[in-house]
C-alpha cells in the first residue's frame, strides 16, 4: 500500500492588533468590597494611649461596630476617596507605635487609617481588602494634623 505525501503543517499567525477585553489588574484590591477583623495577633489591647482597653464594650458595639458595619458595603476605590481614610507609611506614625509594632513583632509596611466620626479613628493593618483592627485613637492624637 502507498503511503500519500505527508500533510504540511501550517502555522497559524496571530493578527498582532488584537487587545485584550479586559484592560484592568484581575486582583485589583480597589474594586473589591471593604472588609474588617480583629485578629488577637494584632489588635492592641494595652498600649497606654491608643489600647482598646479604654474602649467601653457598649461605646464599641453601638458606635464602632455600626460604623465599619456603614463601610462594609463600600469598594475599597470608593473608601480611598474619603480624605479621612488613607495609609500612613511607618516613618511617619509616633516612635512609641513604632517600637510596639517591633516588640510584638509585627512585620508590616503601612498602617491605615479609617474614621469613625469626626475626630476618633481606627488605625489598622490592610492586606488584600482586610482591614485589621490596630489602635483606637479617641483623640485624633496618632498622627495629628499640623494647622496651616
Amino acid at each position: 500500500m502507498a503511503k500519500g505525501k505527508p500533510q504540511k503543517k501550517r502555522a497559524y499567525n496571530p493578527k498582532l492588533d488584537k487587545t485584550p477585553l479586559k484592560l484592568q489588574n484581575p486582583i485589583s484590591y480597589d474594586s473589591m468590597p471593604f472588609i474588617w477583623r480583629i485578629h488577637d495577633g494584632l489588635i492592641d489591647y494595652e498600649h497606654p494611649e491608643f489600647g482598646w482597653h479604654k474602649v467601653d464594650i457598649l461605646d464599641f458595639l453601638k458606635n464602632i461596630v455600626k460604623r465599619l458595619q456603614s463601610y462594609e458595603g463600600q469598594l475599597w476605590h470608593d473608601m480611598k476617596r474619603n480624605r479621612h481614610c488613607h495609609p500612613w507609611g511607618l516613618d511617619a506614625i509616633p516612635k512609641e507605635c513604632s517600637d510596639r509594632l517591633g516588640e510584638r513583632q509585627i512585620d508590616i509596611n503601612e498602617l491605615y487609617q479609617i474614621p469613625i466620626g469626626s475626630i476618633p479613628r481606627i488605625i489598622g493593618y490592610k492586606t488584600g481588602n482586610t482591614f485589621y483592627l490596630m489602635w483606637y485613637d479617641p483623640d485624633h492624637k496618632f498622627c495629628p494634623t499640623k494647622a496651616k
